[in-house]
């Protein structure tokens, strides 16, 4: 597995999420045990647009940055690790319940950060 590859990965898991997001927010929100209101569906729809548009960075990453990819790897390693904290805070303090869909929300992201610090750790 190359570190292109990787990027492509994280560019399917963003879109996949992206493309929930946008179609079912209320059903997204409640399968991780977060009650769903019109104003927050509302707030889901409009991030989609922000992880739609990260899923076309990541695929495109690789032919945009080239020698330079293992640099971006280390920022979306870090950027996943900063997503789990802020989840495990959030989930610590009550707001989102600490139960197995969103611990399991979080997996994702850890696989993504192991995968990118370790092949742009490879490709130096």
């Amino acid at each position: 597995m190359t570190l292109s590859t990787v990027f492509r990965i994280q560019a399917l898991v963003f879109a996949f999420f992206g493309v929930l997001m946008l179609l079912v927010p209320g059903a997204m929100m409640e399968s991780f045990g977060i009650e769903s209101s019109e104003i927050m569906a509302s707030m889901l729809q409009n991030f989609s647009l922000m992880a739609l548009g990260v899923a076309y960075l990541s695929w495109q990453m690789p032919s945009w940055v080239g020698d330079n990819l293992k640099t971006v790897g280390m920022f979306f390693a870090i950027l996943h690790v900063a997503f789990m904290i802020i989840a495990f805070y959030h989930m610590s303090i009550g707001l989102f319940p600490f139960d197995a869909a969103n611990i399991g929300g979080t997996l994702p992201d850890a696989v993504l950060a192991i995968l990118l610090y370790w092949k742009s750790r490879a490709d130096a």
